[in-house]
C-alpha cells in the first residue's frame, strides 16, 4: 500500500509532542474558565442574597402591616353591635367583674399567637380606669409581662396622648427601649381605648440566622440617625453595635416600609476569597495532576500498545501483500485474543452496572416517597395538645375529654402506620377525626360529610392522600364567615381498563386562586416558602406510587368551591399489610 506524496508523515514523537502541547492549551483554557467561573460564582452568591434579603424584608413588611390593619379594624368596629372586642371592652367600663372580659379578650386574641407568632404580644390600655392588660399568652403559657416593657408602652401610649397623634395603618412601627433591649411598638385608639402590639427586635433577627454570612458577616438593623438597633452575627444576636462597617459591595441594605430603620447584611470578604482561593488551587493541582497523567498515558500507550500494534499492523501488511505462508507470532496473536477477552468482560461488567444502578434507583425512589411521607406526618398534633391544655386550663372538661379521644385516634394512624399502602376506610375514618377535631376547635364554622362505597371498602391508597386536600379544604372554610361544607365521597368506577376507584372532594367555600388552580392544573408543585407543602408532597408521591397509571384533577365549581377528583385502579388492600401495619 502506497501512501500519497500530499499526505504530511511525522514520527511518533512529533503526535506525542503535538498531543502534549494540545493538554497545554486545554489546561490554560481550562484554568481561565476557572476563574472566570469562580468570580461569576461570586456574583451570583450576593445576587442571592440580595434576593434572599428581598424576601425576608417583604415578609417583616407585610407582617407589620397585616397587624396594624388588625389593630385598625378592632379598635374601629365601637359602633357596631357584633364586635367581640367591644362587647368585652364595654363589660369592663359596667362595673362587671374584670376577670371574664379579660379572660374572653385573651381566649379571642389566642389566633393572633397563631397567625403572627408568639413574638408578636397584644396589649389593651383602659385611660379612665388606668388599667394596663397583657392579651398575648407567652411562650411559658403566662400573661404575666415584664414591667419594665410595661412602664415603657405607657410612656409611649402618654408620648401618644400629648402628641395628639392619629392612628394610621401607613405609619411606621415606633422603637421603645427598655432594659437594655430595643421593642418594636404600634399603637391604636379609639375614645380613651387603647389597643397595640410589640415586638422584641431580636426576634426580627431571628429568621435571618438561616443565612450563611462567614466569620465576619453580619445582620444589622441600622435605624435613621445611622445607629445600629440590632445585630446578629456568626456568634449570635448581639445588642449593641460590635464593628458595624460603611456599606460596601459585599453588603446589601433594604429599607422596611413599616419600620423606622433599615435591613443591612454583609458576607464576609475574607470568606469569599479563600473559598475563591482553595478553589484555585485545587483546579491548578488538578490541571497539573492532568498534564502529569498524560504524559505518562502517553508513553505506556507507546510502548505497550500503539508500538505492539505497528508491529502487528505490518505484520498484516506483509499477509495483506500476498505472503500467504507468514505466520502471526502466538504473542500477537495471544494479545487479540486478550483484547477480545477484556472486552467481553468490559460489556457483562457494563450489564451488571446498569442492573445495579436500575437496583440503586429503585431504593431511591422508596427512600423519597418514606421520606416525603415522614415529611406530612407530625404537623398537626402539637396544635392538638396545646388546645387540649387550653380546654382544661379554661375548664371545658367533657370538650378536652372528647379533644383527647379524637387526637389518640388520630395520632394512632398517623404513628402506627407502617406500611406503604393502607385502606381507604381507613383514610376516610382518620380524615373525620380531623374534621372532627376542628369542629370541636371552630364549632359550627362548617359541615363535614365522609362516605365510602362498600364495593371499594378495601380498595388500598397511600397514606394521607385523601387528608392532605381535606385540610386544605378546612384551612379555607375557617377564614370565611358563611358555612362552608367540606364533603368527600369515594365510589367505584368502570372502565376499560378494569374497576377504578373515584375520590371526590369538593367543598363550598371560594376555590382554588387562579394562578393556584392553573399551576394544578399543570401538574406543577405549589410549595412556597413553607406553604402548600403537603400538596406538593402528595403530587410527588402520588406520581411514585401510580407512574401514570393514576389522574388528578382540579377545578373549581361553577356555584362556587373547590373540586379535587381522583381517580385510581383499583387494588386490594392485603390482609398481610393489614398485619403488618398494625405491628
Amino acid at each position: 500500500m502506497q501512501i500519497p506524496r500530499h499526505r504530511i508523515q511525522r514520527t511518533m514523537a512529533q503526535q506525542v509532542e503535538r498531543v502534549l502541547m494540545v493538554l497545554v492549551l486545554v489546561l490554560m483554557v481550562y484554568i481561565m474558565g476557572s476563574i472566570l467561573l469562580l468570580g461569576r460564582e461570586r456574583t451570583l452568591a450576593i445576587q442571592e442574597l440580595d434576593q434572599m434579603s428581598e424576601l425576608y424584608t417583604n415578609e417583616l413588611d407585610n407582617r407589620f402591616q397585616r397587624v396594624s390593619r388588625h389593630l385598625f379594624s378592632v379598635i374601629m368596629e365601637k359602633n357596631q353591635p357584633t364586635s367581640v372586642f367591644w362587647n368585652y371592652v364595654n363589660m369592663m367600663d359596667e362595673e362587671y367583674d374584670l376577670d371574664y372580659p379579660l379572660v374572653k379578650l385573651r381566649e379571642n386574641f389566642l389566633s393572633s399567637a397563631w397567625e403572627y407568632g408568639q413574638e408578636y404580644c397584644f396589649f389593651l390600655y383602659l385611660e379612665d380606669k388606668e388599667r394596663y392588660f397583657r392579651l398575648s399568652i407567652d411562650s411559658e403559657g403566662s400573661y404575666i409581662g415584664q414591667e419594665d416593657v410595661e412602664q415603657a408602652v405607657l410612656w409611649q401610649i402618654e408620648h401618644l396622648k400629648d402628641a395628639g397623634m392619629s392612628y394610621s395603618v401607613k405609619k411606621k412601627w415606633n422603637i421603645i427601649a427598655s432594659g437594655g433591649e430595643n421593642y418594636m411598638c404600634k399603637i391604636a385608639q379609639n375614645q380613651g381605648v387603647y389597643l397595640g402590639c410589640y415586638v422584641n427586635v431580636k426576634s426580627i433577627l431571628e429568621p435571618f440566622s438561616s443565612i450563611t454570612m462567614g466569620k465576619n458577616g453580619y445582620v444589622c438593623l441600622v435605624n435613621e440617625q445611622g445607629e445600629s438597633v440590632g445585630m446578629l452575627t456568626s456568634e449570635g444576636i448581639l445588642d449593641k453595635e460590635s464593628g458595624m462597617g460603611e456599606a460596601d459591595r459585599y453588603s446589601i441594605e433594604k429599607q422596611l416600609a413599616q419600620a423606622p430603620f433599615s435591613i443591612r447584611m454583609k458576607i464576609s470578604g475574607e470568606r469569599i476569597w479563600e473559598v475563591m482561593m482553595g478553589s484555585v488551587v485545587v483546579l491548578t493541582m488538578l490541571a497539573a495532576m492532568l498534564i502529569a497523567s498524560g504524559a505518562v498515558i502517553l508513553i505506556y500507550l507507546k510502548r505497550n500498545i500503539l508500538q505492539p500494534v505497528q508491529r502487528f499492523t505490518r505484520k498484516l501488511e506483509q499477509y495483506d501483500s500476498g505472503e500467504y505462508a507468514l505466520h502471526l507470532t502466538e504473542e500477537s496473536l495471544l494479545e487479540l485474543e486478550r483484547i477480545d477477552d477484556k472486552f467481553k468482560n468490559m460489556i457483562h461488567q457494563i450489564r451488571r452496572l446498569k442492573i445495579t444502578l436500575y437496583e440503586q434507583e429503585l431504593e431511591k425512589q422508596k427512600v423519597e416517597m418514606d421520606f416525603l411521607k415522614l415529611q406530612i406526618r407530625p404537623h398537626f398534633y402539637l396544635n392538638c395538645l396545646n388546645f387540649i391544655y387550653s380546654m382544661i386550663d379554661f375548664g371545658q372538661y367533657d370538650s378536652a375529654r372528647s379533644m383527647s379521644k379524637i387526637t389518640a385516634d388520630y395520632l394512632t394512624y398517623i404513628f402506627r402506620n407502617t406500611s406503604e399502602k393502607v385502606p381507604v376506610t381507613a383514610e376516610a375514618a382518620h380524615c373525620q377525626n380531623y374534621l372532627d377535631i376542628l369542629l370541636l376547635r371552630y364549632p359550627g364554622s362548617f359541615e363535614g360529610y365522609v362516605e365510602v362505597h362498600e364495593e371499594v371498602r378495601d380498595a388500598e391508597i397511600f397514606p394521607f392522600l385523601i387528608q392532605v386536600f381535606v385540610e386544605n379544604a378546612a384551612k379555607h372554610a375557617l377564614t370565611l364567615e358563611e358555612k362552608v361544607l367540606i364533603s368527600v365521597t369515594v365510589y367505584p368506577e368502570d372502565r376499560e381498563e378494569g374497576t377504578y376507584v373515584n375520590i371526590y372532594i369538593s367543598d363550598t367555600g371560594d376555590g382554588f386562586p387562579p394562578d393556584v388552580l392553573e399551576r394544578l392544573q399543570r401538574g406543577e408543585g405549589i410549595s412556597d416558602g413553607g406553604h402548600h407543602v403537603g400538596i406538593a408532597n402528595c403530587l410527588q408521591r402520588f406520581k411514585l406510587y401510580y407512574n401514570g397509571m393514576g389522574e388528578m384533577h382540579f377545578s373549581n365549581s361553577p356555584l362556587g368551591g373547590a373540586i379535587v377528583d381522583i381517580h385510581l385502579p383499583y387494588r386490594r388492600y392485603a390482609e398481610d399489610a393489614k398485619e403488618e401495619s398494625r405491628t
